[in-house]
C-alpha cells in the first residue's frame, strides 16, 4: 500500500470515529435489531430476544449480525467495541476497493475516487452506526479485490467456494444477492458459461436457504417482498421517482452535494455526476473494473421497484460511482478528473463538517436519544413491557421487554385487544417524521399523531410522560377500563 493512500485512510478513519455520535445508537431501529440479532446469535438462536416470547427474526438478514456477534462475545457486549468494528470494516471495504480498481484505472485515480468516497457525508455520518450498508460495502470491496486472483481458474471447486462466499455475503443487506449476479455476468460475458451457472447457482443455494428457514420458521415468504409488493398494489411502483431518488442519493446527497439547498443545484449535481460516470462506464477491461460497473447497475435496479427509500441505501456503492466519476472526467483530461475530485472533497467537506459538528455537541434529535427512554428507565416497574414501533431501538435504549405494534392494528378496539394480550403496560408514541416509511400498502407505519388517537379513543390508557419537544410520549395502559 502506498503512502498516499495509507494517509487517506488514516484520515477517513479519524474523521469517521470523531463522528461516530452523528445518530445516536439504535434511531434507526435497524440498527437496534442488528445488534439483537448478534446477542441472539450467542445463545444459538437467531431470535427477537427482547420480545416476549423470542420470536424468530425473519425479517432482518443475519450476515451482518453474525460479523458482530464475536466482537460482542470478546468485549462483552460493549456497544463502543461494535461501533469500532463497524468503522474498521469499512476502512477495510474501501481499501479492497481502491486495491480492486487500481488495476483499471491506475493508482492516483482509484486514491482520488477513494478520498472522494471516505469524504462523503453518507459515509461520516453513518460510519460508526451498527447498519449494514457499511458491512455490505466491505464485502462488495473484498469480492471484487479476489476476483483476479481467482479469474484464471477454471476448477468448478474454486468458483464453487466463492459464490458461497457472496452468497453468504448476500445475506448482509436485501439488496446483496446483486453482488453475486454482477459476479456471474463477468463470467458470461467472458463466454464462461460453466463457472458462472456453478458461482451463480452456489450463491443462490446459500440466499435460498435462509429464505427457506424463514418460511419454516414463521409461514410466511420474504418480508421484504411482501412489503415490496403491498405498496405497489396500494399505490402502484414510482418507477421514475425512484430512479430520481437513486441518483440523487448517490450525486446530489453525497459525491457532489450542493453547498445550499435549492433544486437548480440539485439538478446540476445529478446530472453531472451521472453522466460522467456513464460517460466513465465504457472500455472497462479488467474483471475487477466490469465487476464493480455491474454491481453498481444492479445495486440499483432493486430500488426501481422498492417502496422505501433512503440515501443511506447506497453506500455500498459509493466507491464504484466516485471511480466511475473520476474515469469519467478522465477521458476528457487528468487534470479534468483531479477538477472534479477535488469540487467533490470540497463539497463533501462542507456537509461532513455539519456531522462532525451535530456528533460533538450532541444537541440535535438524531445524536440525542428522546428523555422518554430515560423517564422509563426510572419509571418503570419490573416485570413492565413495552409496546413500540419501533421496538428494537426503545428495547435498546431502555432495557425492556419491546412489543412492535403490529401493522394492522387499525382501530383503538384492535390495539386494546393486543396491548391486553401482550400483556403491555407502557406504548411510547413518537414523532415519526424522520421515520423511514412505505408508501403504501399494509406495511405502513402509522404517525404518531394516529396513535395518539388510537389511545385517546380508548378508557384504558393515559399519558404519563411527554418530552417538551414533542419528540416522544409514554401512555401508561391498565387491563381493566378506567372509571
Amino acid at each position: 500500500m502506498s503512502r498516499r493512500r495509507a494517509l487517506i485512510l488514516l484520515s477517513a478513519a479519524v474523521l469517521f470515529w470523531l463522528c461516530r455520535r452523528a445518530y445516536f445508537v439504535g434511531f434507526f431501529n435497524d440498527d437496534a435489531y442488528y445488534l439483537i440479532g448478534a446477542k441472539s446469535l450467542l445463545s444459538g438462536r437467531y431470535a427477537e430476544i427482547h420480545s416476549p416470547g423470542a420470536p424468530p427474526i425473519v425479517t432482518f438478514f443475519p450476515g451482518w449480525p453474525l460479523l458482530l456477534a464475536p466482537v460482542l462475545a470478546l468485549t462483552g457486549g460493549s456497544v463502543a467495541a461494535a461501533q469500532f468494528w463497524a468503522l474498521a470494516l469499512l476502512i477495510a471495504g474501501l481499501a479492497f476497493f481502491a486495491s480492486a480498481l487500481e488495476r483499471e484505472s491506475g493508482a492516483e485515480t482509484s486514491d482520488l475516487a477513494l478520498a472522494c468516497a471516505a469524504a462523503s457525508p453518507l459515509l461520516t455520518s453513518t460510519a460508526a452506526t451498527l447498519l449494514a450498508d457499511g458491512p455490505m460495502l466491505f464485502c462488495a470491496g473484498a469480492a471484487l479485490a479476489a476476483l483476479p486472483r481467482l479469474w484464471r481458474s477454471r476448477e468448478s471447486s474454486v468458483w464453487l467456494f466463492f459464490g458461497a462466499a457472496l452468497g453468504l455475503a448476500s445475506l448482509v443487506r436485501p439488496t446483496g444477492p446483486t453482488l453475486p449476479l454482477a459476479f456471474a455476468a463477468v463470467l458470461l460475458l467472458d463466454g464462461r458459461r460453466r463457472e458462472a451457472a456453478v458461482l451463480l447457482g452456489s450463491a443462490a443455494a446459500v440466499f435460498a436457504a435462509w429464505l427457506v428457514r424463514g418460511f419454516v420458521v414463521s409461514g410466511a415468504g420474504w418480508s421484504h417482498w411482501r412489503e415490496a409488493t403491498s405498496a405497489a398494489r396500494a399505490a402502484g411502483i414510482p418507477f421514475l421517482s425512484n430512479a430520481w431518488g437513486c441518483v440523487d442519493s448517490i450525486f446530489a446527497r453525497s459525491l457532489l452535494r450542493p453547498p445550499v439547498p435549492g433544486a437548480f443545484l440539485e439538478w446540476c449535481s445529478v446530472l453531472a455526476g451521472f453522466g460522467l460516470a456513464s460517460f466513465g462506464a465504457r472500455r472497462l477491461r479488467t474483471p475487477s473494473g466490469r465487476a464493480a460497473a455491474l454491481f453498481l447497475a444492479f445495486f440499483i435496479l432493486p430500488h426501481l421497484l422498492s417502496a422505501k427509500t433512503a440515501a443511506r441505501y447506497f453506500i455500498p456503492v459509493i466507491p464504484v460511482a466516485a471511480w466511475l466519476l473520476l474515469r469519467g472526467a478522465g477521458f476528457l483530461s487528468l487534470r479534468a478528473a483531479r477538477a472534479v475530485a477535488a469540487l467533490s472533497l470540497i463539497l463533501s467537506s462542507l456537509a461532513s463538517v455539519g456531522v462532525l459538528r451535530a456528533s460533538t455537541s450532541l444537541s440535535t434529535e438524531i445524536t440525542r436519544p428522546p428523555k422518554a427512554a430515560a423517564w422509563l428507565k426510572a419509571q418503570a416497574p419490573r416485570g413492565a413491557v413495552l409496546a413500540a414501533e419501533y421496538d428494537g431501538r426503545w428495547h435498546l435504549l431502555t432495557g425492556l421487554p419491546a412489543l412492535h405494534i403490529p401493522y394492522d392494528v387499525r382501530t383503538s378496539e384492535a390495539l386494546s385487544r393486543f396491548l391486553e394480550v401482550s400483556g403491555v403496560s407502557f406504548v411510547v408514541v413518537e414523532d415519526t417524521s424522520l421515520a423511514l416509511r412505505p408508501a403504501g400498502g399494509d406495511y405502513v407505519v402509522p404517525s404518531g399523531e394516529v396513535l395518539r388517537g388510537l389511545l385517546q379513543a380508548t378508557n384504558r390508557a393515559r399519558r404519563v410522560f411527554a418530552d417538551e419537544s414533542g419528540r416522544a410520549e409514554v401512555w401508561a395502559f391498565s387491563a381493566r377500563p378506567r372509571r
